[in-house]
C-alpha cells in the first residue's frame, strides 16, 4: 500500500491531511509532529510521499530537507512543503520535479492534486 509520512506539529491539520488522504487515495499515513522524529520515522519506513510543515518543534521542515538532500537514500523522495510561509520553502534547493509548495490555508483538491502528481513521479506544474 502506498505510504506517506506527515511531518505536521498542528494536530487539527494533521488529522485532516490523515482523513482526505486515506479517504480520497486510499493510502496509509503515519503522523510525526516534531521535527526531530522525522528521519527515524524515514528509516523506519521510507515513504512514497513526505509532506513536510516547514515550522516545527525540533528540527524545522528545511533542517529535514537539508538532511535527506545530502544522503543518497533518501534523494527521490517526494516532498510537499506544506507551510504558512511558501517563501521559506521556495528557498529549498531541490532537483525539479521532486518537491512542491503547497501554502496554508490550502485547498483540499489542490493538495490531492499535487499529492497525486508526486506519487506518480510527475513534474510539478507550471503555474501559468
Amino acid at each position: 500500500m502506498t505510504y506517506v509520512l506527515i511531518a505536521e506539529d498542528d494536530a487539527d491539520v494533521a488529522e485532516l491531511l490523515r482523513q482526505v488522504l486515506r479517504e480520497h487515495l486510499d493510502v496509509a499515513t503515519e503522523n510525526v509532529a516534531n521535527g526531530a522524529l522525522v528521519m527515524d520515522s524515514l528509516v523506519a519506513r521510507r515513504p512514497d510521499l513526505l509532506i513536510l510543515d516547514i515550522e516545527m518543534p525540533g528540527l524545522s521542515g528545511l533542517d529535514v530537507f537539508d538532511l535527506m538532500r545530502n544522503d543518497r537514500h533518501w534523494q527521490g523522495v517526494p516532498i510537499l512543503f506544506l507551510t504558512a510561509l511558501p517563501e521559506k520553502a521556495s528557498t529549498a534547493n531541490a532537483p525539479a520535479g521532486i518537491h512542491e509548495i503547497l501554502a496554508k490555508p490550502f485547498d483540499i483538491n489542490r493538495l490531492l492534486a499535487m499529492a497525486e502528481r508526486l506519487m506518480a513521479g510527475k513534474r510539478p506544474e507550471v503555474a501559468a
